[in-house]
């Protein structure tokens, strides 16, 4: 809502605001609560752009739900895998 407004403001993904995602709901649930006067959070952002299990999930997801040791590798490129498991294990 704009400085000094008091019956509009402003939706969407060029509303400014906070957040950097999810600007549809989030932009109109800011306006609704701020013009009706309702003492109310937003529910807050689903962290998900930097969190890298659900990143590698997404991958997996994108792959048919197969796990990335069924790929098909070489040999050096299976070795790399394993290491790679190994010490990402238990994280």
């Amino acid at each position: 809502m704009p400085d000094g407004a008091v019956n509009f403001a402003f939706l969407g993904q060029f509303a400014e605001t906070q957040s950097i995602t999810e600007y549809s709901i989030r932009t109109g649930m800011e306006a609704v609560y701020m013009l009706l006067d309702i003492d109310r959070g937003v529910p807050e952002v689903w962290g998900s752009t930097y969190n890298v299990r659900d990143l590698l999930h997404a991958t997996v997801v994108l792959r048919d739900d197969k796990a990335i040791t069924d790929m098909k590798l070489n040999f050096f490129e299976k070795f790399i895998l394993k290491q790679a498991l190994r010490k990402t294990e238990g994280t």
